[in-house]
């Protein structure tokens, strides 16, 4: 038995006894796979970790070493040569491979998340998991590894599932009675987090519950002062909330707040999303510290590009995150672009949204929804976003929260004006603040022993701070002289400013990178997207990963490329603007690689979470690419959460000729994750329109019409999918594809039938043959058995409203339920279950449809348009049963859920509901 415990001195145990690791690195790899959760951290990463920019020749195979030694004493009893089942290994890196129970950690964590609103235990039993999970903190985690910059996060993400916890175990105490001891730890909690408002609304709520009315207000008062002092803010609404119903004698608001499940949604999850503070910032300290002291809710930082606008606005809101415990969100707006569209902010909402755990499920259609969502969820909270390179006040205005608690930074070239908001105007460099920053990165002796070279280089540079970054990063080691001999040597104009040539600052670093480098650097500049993944910029380049890593190294520490988080890399917009234009690529043959990159990669994901079988469509990888593997769904889900964008963005190029072949096998790989997962109906209608307009293979034009049939149904737009359905019909025959037929007659008959209501007598009689010949057809193919299923349910229709046709109706439906169970297909099962409990209140006996529906709405918590017409059901089966009370508890949940469902007509549950 292996124990590992990082929530204090870091220590690993075999079956009890202490292991003796070595020293630092063979520590330190054990500690970062911990970190990773079980995820494979690749070998270069590592080796990154361990000896930093400049690792020595041996440094794999010294990391080999370090793994198996490791192996030895995690699984002492390993046979010689027996595959590992702790340690492993593929061929990106290595992974941690243990049960939650074995790390204090992830423990903690599961036990401290459990207890978040867990209605079926009771305050205390909810207070015995937290103090089991809060009790194996023995101190600060990963304390020796606590500089390194992979630990720093994890450590703070422990951190607040730890101060959860707390909040959450004095939530119990109150509920349980036991106010003094609730008082104590949340009179603790306030002092050592004085801004944070969850602490101070327990603290004071517990006073109140003691009786201590004047006490619970001077607490309040307290903390406004302390906000006044260090923010400039007032409480948030629940602290405002709390002291007027104090002031107000509401005894019957005190005992609803004293309920555990009644409290405010303090317990959201905190995003942490700034980019990595620029090593390399020096001077704007009086920007800094005019940013520091504003107190603004709105800060814009504008000036020309290039200037240092991204650099400060990083820079300071890492300085002052800790004034905004519940978190950061950062965002690239892409307002200026030598080829990008600016980011919708619809999409970046979704972004934000996601951050802040709302499942993509419950995202809503429209960028109006979700900017008012998004406003609700921060209402009461104090967050600190960045708002980076917008293009107007017009993309901006949707991502503002209302709340004033919230700190917005946003940096533009415009002066965004229209916002109302404080302004600080970054202009270029004087000559002595250039000086100041080239003595603090390259050192005052080099600067100052040729201070005329030192002042054309200024010059020639024109003071601007991306210029200089560029010529600090590519000067180091050299005489000024030589720098600014070549700068003057430059005779490109195009970047040309009043008093500098910025494309000769670009083209002097450009024309120092080895051969390889340099051609990198003009390949990822085609690429559409926002930014580039590790492994897209292998594929890009066609180059082996050690040497990509290499190149990508060279292109970062030249400042012409800039690696925000790892493993992702962007260019700042100047410096893709120019390399774009040296054009020196085969543009085609990289954005054929990029594409292929991102086309199989999305394959192999849907192929391994999809719960169904698919073939081939896509054809064999290139051998000058190489797609992302996934060793779980979870994986699998996260890379094309992560990859979207950029996939989409890859598919609005390929309109072009060279990739017009690409369209169809790129909707063929999304239309599970657009239709399914992230119910990206509009997008997926215009990749298979756009693909039918292109090909010329008649089994194409089968899928694509029958796609977009399919997503007009997940809409209940009969009329719309119905000439799409009949063309899949027709193909499905001339081809003789069982799958495609089978599919395009069950469509036919849910065109008939309808989705989620109880269908007439002549409805299901001129559906029967749609639905019996896909039956037929399905049992003709490999995979068809997870259809059949599909089939077997408007047949069952059929037979309910045939006399005596009860009996074959749940027989069919049974039969279906079992298909979907053996194969896995949990949202098939559920609707199946829903069928079944239609059925059954529809022929009279509501009890009997109660327990079917409840499973379908259990089954069905991921997928809010289906789960609430299954509430719907059981609605409407509770209340036929006689329990009014429960069918009204489930209706709210419904009416609750359907503000959070993308597609759903609210007006319509309304409705169904009040009827």
């Amino acid at each position: 038995m292996i124990e590992v415990r990082v929530l204090g001195p870091f220590q690993v145990l075999v079956d009890g006894e202490p292991v003796a690791l070595g020293g630092p690195r063979p520590r330190a790899v054990l500690a970062m796979l911990v970190a990773a959760h079980g995820r494979t951290v690749p070998v270069d990463r590592i080796v990154d970790e361990l000896w930093g920019e400049n690792p020595p020749p041996s440094a794999v195979a010294t990391l080999q070493a370090y793994i198996s030694r490791l192996r030895k004493l995690l699984e002492p009893r390993r046979a010689p040569r027996a595959a590992t089942t702790v340690l492993v290994g593929d061929p990106v890196g290595y992974a941690l491979t243990l049960p939650a129970e074995a790390v204090d950690a992830w423990r903690m964590e599961r036990e401290v998340h459990s207890v978040q609103r867990a209605r079926d235990l009771t305050a205390e039993q909810a207070l015995a998991v937290l103090r089991t999970g809060l009790d194996r903190w023995r101190g600060e985690p990963f304390p020796e590894f606590a500089a390194a910059p992979w630990a720093q996060a994890e450590i703070t993400r422990l951190r607040e599932a730890r101060l959860v916890g707390r909040e959450r175990s004095i939530a119990c105490l109150l509920k349980m009675g036991r106010t003094d001891e609730a008082i104590t730890a949340a009179a603790e909690l306030a002092g050592e987090y004085p801004l944070r408002g969850l602490s101070w609304w327990l603290y004071a709520l517990g006073l109140w519950a003691g009786g201590r009315d004047a006490e619970a207000l001077a607490v309040l008062e307290r903390h406004r002062e302390l906000l006044a002092e260090e923010l400039g803010l007032d409480p948030e609404p629940a602290l405002t909330d709390l002291e007027q119903a104090i002031r107000d004698g509401r005894t019957d608001t005190r005992e609803r707040l004293l309920d555990f499940g009644a409290e405010p949604d303090e317990f959201a999850v905190r995003p942490a999303q700034l980019p990595r503070t620029p090593a390399t910032f020096a001077a704007r300290e009086a920007e800094l510290v005019g940013l520091a002291g504003a107190g603004a809710a709105r800060t814009v930082i504008t000036g020309p590009g290039g200037v240092g606008k991204t650099t400060l606005a990083i820079r300071w809101a890492h300085l002052v995150a800790e004034r905004y415990p519940d978190g950061q969100l950062y965002a690239d707006l892409r307002g200026f672009g030598p080829e990008e569209t600016p980011a919708d902010p619809g999409d970046v909402l979704a972004g934000f949204l996601v951050a802040l755990g709302v499942t993509d499920q419950r995202i809503p259609p429209g960028t109006a929804e979700r900017s008012a969502l998004f406003r609700g969820l921060l209402d009461g909270r104090r967050m600190l976003l960045v708002l980076d390179n917008a293009h107007d006040a017009a993309q901006v205005r949707p991502l503002l929260p209302g709340d004033p608690g919230c700190a917005v930074v946003v940096t533009s070239r415009d002066r965004l004006t229209e916002l109302g908001a404080r302004t600080c105007e970054l202009d270029v460099f004087d000559a002595v603040e250039a000086a100041a920053y080239l003595r603090e990165r390259l050192g005052a002796t080099l600067v100052d022993e040729a201070p005329e070279a030192r002042d054309a280089v200024i010059a020639g540079c024109g003071g601007l701070p991306l210029a200089l970054a560029v010529v600090c990063a590519r000067a180091a080691g050299f005489p000024l002289s030589v720098v600014a001999e070549e700068l003057a040597e430059e005779g490109l104009d195009a970047f040309a400013g009043p008093g500098y040539d910025l494309r000769a600052v670009f083209s002097w670093s450009y024309r120092r990178l080895p051969a390889d480098a340099a051609t990198l650097f003009r390949q990822l500049a085609l690429h559409p997207g926002p930014d580039l993944s590790f492994g897209a910029v292998v594929s890009a380049g066609g180059r082996e990963r050690a040497a990509t890593r290499a190149l990508l190294d060279r292109l970062v520490g030249a400042h012409l490329l800039v690696e925000r988080r790892p493993g992702r890399y962007s260019y700042h917009d100047l410096i893709r603007s120019y390399a774009v234009g040296l054009a020196e690529v085969d543009r085609a043959d990289v954005l054929r690689r990029l594409v292929e990159y991102h086309l199989h990669s999305a394959n192999a994901a849907v192929h391994r979470y999809a719960p169904f079988k698919r073939a081939d469509r896509v054809g064999p990888v290139p051998a000058d690419v190489t797609p992302e593997r996934f060793t779980s769904d979870r994986r699998a889900l996260s890379w094309l959460h992560a990859e979207y964008d950029n996939v989409m963005a890859l598919a609005g190029l390929c309109d072009e000729p060279w990739g017009r072949r690409y369209l169809a096998p790129l909707a063929w790989a999304l239309a599970p994750y657009q239709q399914d997962t992230r119910f990206a109906l509009d997008d997926s209608f215009g990749l298979c329109e756009r693909a039918l307009a292109v090909t010329g293979e008649l089994w194409w034009s089968g899928f694509l019409n029958y796609m977009i049939g399919r997503g007009h149904l997940r809409l209940d737009q009969r009329a719309q999918a119905r000439p799409y359905l009949v063309r899949t019909i027709e193909v499905g025959r001339a081809t003789d594809d069982p799958q495609r037929l089978g599919n395009g007659l069950l469509g036919m008959a849910v065109v008939i039938m309808g989705l989620n209501n109880t269908p007439t007598r002549e409805q299901t009689i001129t559906a029967y043959p749609y639905a019996r010949e896909a039956l037929e057809v399905y049992r003709r193919y490999e995979y068809g058995e997870p259809d059949c299923a599909r089939a077997l349910n408007p047949l069952a229709w059929y037979h309910f409203h045939r006399p005596g046709g009860m009996p074959e109706a749940l027989r069919l439906l049974g039969e279906a339920l079992a298909i979907n169970r053996k194969w896995g297909h949990t949202h098939g099962a559920a609707g199946t279950l829903a069928i079944i409990g239609r059925v059954r209140h529809a022929g009279g006996d509501p009890a009997g449809a109660v327990a079917p529906f409840r499973e379908a709405v259990t089954l069905l918590s991921d997928m809010p348009e289906l789960q609430i017409e299954a509430m719907i059901g059981l609605y409407a089966a509770l209340r036929d049963s006689g329990d009014v009370a429960e069918a009204e508890r489930v209706g709210a949940e419904a009416r609750v859920l359907t503000g959070k469902a993308r597609y759903y007509d609210a007006e319509r549950v309304r409705t169904v509901l009040a009827g």
